[in-house]
C-alpha cells in the first residue's frame, strides 16, 4: 500500500513538473511568435494589452492537452505516435484558444498566431525529445558497460531496441541484418554493422556481451543457421520466439529466453491442416490420460487452441496437475472468453490400472476423442521392474480402452514410441503390446482405434537435456552410454501438433509414424550443450562413456519395415500398414502375461511378451 501510495506521488508530481513547463514554453512561444512577427522587436505594449488573455489562453491550451491524454503518456518510449499527438494537440489547443480570442471580440495579427502553432510543436514537442534523451542516457550510464548485437533489423528487432534504449541492462551496440539495404546504415543512432557471415568478427573485434536473435517471422533453416554462428562466437544468446509463440506481436525483454539446444536443431517447420484438426476437435468432449506429463501436458495445451466443448485431464500426479489446470484456466479466462470461446475444463486425479474408476469416469463425462499418453516411460527402471511396466503400460492401456468401449467413444489415439519397433527392453516391449491392442480392438468394435508412433522428446521427462542440464550445472561430467550412440529427436510441440494432426487422418487401425529427420549423435548433443552453456567440451566440462544400460541399443528404429510405408498428404506424416488381429487371440495371449506380472515372476513376464512379441530381443 505504501508502495503504490509512493509511486502514485511521483505520478503526480511528473505530471505537475510537466504542466509548469508546458506553461512556460507556451509563455516562450507566444514571446517568440511576437519577436519573429514583428522583425525581432519586441512590442511591449501590444504584449501588456493582450498580456491576460494570452495568459487565458495558455490556461486553455493546457485543458486541451489533458482532455487529449497528453499526460498520460509515457514520454521515455516516446516515438512517431507520440509526435503526431504533439502536432495534433497543439493545432486543436491553438484552435480553441482562437475560438476564444474570437468570443472575447480580440484581433490578434494572423501571421503570430500562425507563428504560435509553429513555436508550440517545437517547444512542447521539445521538451518530451529532450525527457526521452535524458531518460536514456541516465539508463545507459547505469547499464554497466553490456553491448547487445541485435540480429534481425526488421520490425521485431526494431521494438528490440526501443525495449533497451528504454530499459535497464544491456546498450544496443549494433544491428545484424542479410539486407544488402540495410546493412551500414543508421536505424535510431544505431549502425546495421553486416550480415551473418560477419557476426564471428564483429564479436572477436568489439566489446559484445551479449547477441539478440530478433527474428519471429524468419524461416526455421535461416534461424538455426543463425544460431549456430552465433554459439560458436562463445558470447551469450538469448533469443526472441517464432511469432506463434508471442500472442499480438508482444516483443519485450520479457520475451526472450536462452538459446536452447533445440534452437540448434536442423528440422523444418511443421505445417499443420489447422482445418482438419479443428473440425477433429472443436466442439467435442476430449479426454487425455497423463495429461500432467511432459507429452499429456502440451497436448492439452494444444487442444484449447483448437477449442473443445469440454476438456477433461486424468493423471495421478496430483502437484503438476493442479499447475496444469491454473495455467490452462487462465488461458482460457484470458484469450479465449474475450473472443466468446468458452472450455470447459475438468481435472481429477486417477491411475489407468482402476479399471473401475475409468469406466465410472467415461459414463460421466462421455468423452468424444481420448489421447492416452499415460503410460511408464524410463527404460531402465522398467528393466529392473517389468511386472510394473506391464500392469501398468499394458494392462493400464487396456482399462482405457475398455472403458472407450463401454462410453461409445468416437476416437482413441494411443502415444507410442519408436522404441516399440524390434524392442530390446521391457518399457519398448509393452508398448508395442500397446500398439497390437490398439489394432485388435479397432477390427472388433466401432470406435476408431490407432497409435502414433515418434521418438525421444527434447526436454520431456524422460529425455537426457534435463539429465544433462543437471549434470553442466554441477560441473560435470556429462553422461554418455556410448559415443557413438545416436536418437531420433523432436520438439514437445512438434510432436503433439503432429499427435493432432494424425488423430484428424485416422480412420481406424493404423500406426502413424512421424517423421523425426536424421537421428542426432548424443555425443553432439552434450558437447553442443556445454558450449551452450558457456563452457569448453572435454576440458572445463569432461564427457564421460559408461557404457550402454540395460535394455538399450545404439539406434532406434521408427517402423519394421519403411518400404510398408504408406504415404499421406503430410510429409512429417507415414503410416505403417494395418495389421489384422483378432482381439480373442490377442486376450488369450495377455492372461499369462497378467498372471505373470500379479505374481512379480519377472522370467514368466518376458516370456509373456516373448510370446505376443517375438521380435522382442532380450535374455530371459
Amino acid at each position: 500500500m505504501k508502495e503504490n501510495n509512493h509511486s502514485d506521488r511521483q505520478k503526480s508530481a511528473r505530471i505537475a513538473l510537466l504542466v509548469l513547463m508546458d506553461i512556460i514554453v507556451l509563455f516562450l512561444s507566444y514571446f517568440f511568435a511576437w519577436w519573429i512577427v514583428y522583425s525581432l522587436h519586441i512590442p511591449f505594449d501590444a504584449i501588456v494589452r493582450y498580456g491576460w488573455y494570452m495568459a487565458a489562453a495558455i490556461i486553455i491550451k493546457i485543458a486541451v492537452f489533458a482532455l487529449l491524454r497528453m499526460y498520460q503518456t509515457l514520454w521515455r518510449y516516446a516515438s512517431v505516435e507520440e509526435l503526431w499527438l504533439v502536432i495534433a494537440s497543439a493545432c486543436m489547443a491553438n484552435f480553441a484558444s482562437i475560438i476564444f480570442f474570437i468570443v472575447m471580440g480580440l484581433r490578434f495579427p494572423t501571421p503570430v498566431l500562425v507563428m504560435n502553432i509553429i513555436f508550440d510543436v517545437f517547444f512542447v514537442g521539445g521538451i518530451r525529445i529532450a525527457y526521452r534523451t535524458l531518460r536514456s542516457m541516465h539508463n545507459a550510464s547505469e547499464k554497466g558497460g553490456g553491448n547487445a548485437l541485435i540480429v534481425g533489423a526488421g520490425e521485431a528487432g526494431i521494438k528490440m531496441l526501443r525495449e533497451l534504449q528504454n530499459s535497464s541492462g544491456y546498450r544496443p551496440f549494433g544491428f545484424i541484418d542479410d539486407d544488402p539495404y540495410k546493412q551500414h546504415r543508421l536505424i535510431s543512432g544505431v549502425r546495421v554493422m553486416g550480415g551473418r557471415k560477419d557476426i564471428p568478427d564483429i564479436v572477436t573485434s568489439n566489446p559484445v556481451t551479449e547477441i539478440i536473435i530478433a527474428m519471429p517471422t524468419a524461416l526455421k533453416a535461416d534461424r538455426v543457421a543463425i544460431a549456430r554462428i552465433c554459439e560458436k562466437t562463445g558470447v551469450p544468446v538469448k533469443v526472441l520466439p517464432t511469432i506463434k509463440d508471442i500472442l499480438n506481436y508482444d516483443i519485450s525483454q520479457l520475451k526472450l529466453r536462452d538459446l536452447q539446444i533445440e534452437d540448434l536443431l536442423d528440422r523444418d517447420e511443421v505445417v499443420l491442416d489447422k482445418d482438419a484438426i479443428s473440425q477433429t476437435i472443436a466442439g467435442r468432449r476430449v479426454l487425455v490420460t497423463g495429461g500432467a506429463g511432459s507429452i499429456g501436458s502440451e497436448l492439452c495445451r494444444q487442444i484449447v487452441r483448437f477449442h473443445p466443448k469440454e476438456l477433461f485431464i486424468l493423471d495421478i500426479n496430483e502437484n503438476d496437475l493442479y499447475y496444469l489446470e491454473l495455467e490452462l484456466n487462465k488461458y482460457i479466462k484470458t484469450t479465449l472468453k474475450p473472443q466468446g470461446i468458452d472450455i470447459t475444463l475438468t481435472t481429477k486425479i486417477a491411475s489407468i490400472r482402476e479399471a473401475d474408476v475409468l469406466k465410472n469416469l467415461f459414463s460421466i463425462y462421455k468423452p468424444e476423442i481420448v489421447f492416452h499418453a499415460a503410460a511408464h516411460k524410463h527404460v531402465p527402471l522398467m528393466e529392473r521392474t517389468p511386472a510394473e511396466a506391464v500392469r501398468n503400460n499394458v494392462f493400464g492401456t487396456k482399462n482405457v480402452l475398455d472403458a472407450c468401449v463401454s462410453a461409445g467413444v468416437r476416437r482413441f489415439v494411443q502415444i507410442s514410441t519408436d522404441k516399440a519397433v524390434n524392442p530390446t527392453n521391457v518399457m519398448g516391449a509393452t508398448k508395442r503390446i500397446c500398439e497390437i491392442m490398439v489394432q485388435a480392438y479397432n477390427r472388433a468394435y466401432d470406435t476408431e482405434f490407432v497409435a502414433v508412433r515418434f521418438g525421444n522428446v527434447l526436454g520431456s521427462n524422460g529425455s537426457v537435456i534435463p539429465i544433462f542440464k543437471k549434470q553442466i550445472e554441477g560441473g560435470g561430467p556429462v553422461t554418455v552410454t556410448h559415443k557413438d550412440i545416436t536418437r531420433f529427436f523432436m520438439t514437445i510441440p512438434e510432436a503433439t501438433q503432429l499427435v493432432l494432426q494424425a488423430a484428424s487422418m485416422a480412420r481406424g487401425g493404423e500406426i502413424f509414424v512421424l517423421d523425426m529427420g536424421k537421428p542426432e549423435k548424443i555425443t553432439d548433443l552434450a558437447e553442443k550443450m556445454i558450449s551452450l552453456a558457456g563452457y569448453e567440451p572435454y576440458t572445463e566440462i569432461p564427457i564421460e562413456f559408461v557404457g550402454l544400460r540395460p535394455g538399450e541399443k545404439l539406434y532406434e528404429e521408427l517402423s519394421y519395415n519403411l518400404d510398408d510405408f504408406d504415404h499421406t498428404t503430410f510429409d512429417s506424416i507415414f503410416i505403417e500398414k494395418p495389421v489384422r488381429l483378432e482381439l480373442v487371440a490377442v486376450e488369450a495371449e495377455l492372461k499369462p502375461l497378467w498372471e505373470a506380472a500379479e505374481m512379480d515372476d519377472s522370467h514368466g513376464i518376458l516370456r509373456g511378451i516373448k510370446n505376443m512379441v517375438p521380435e522382442f530381443r532380450h535374455e530371459l
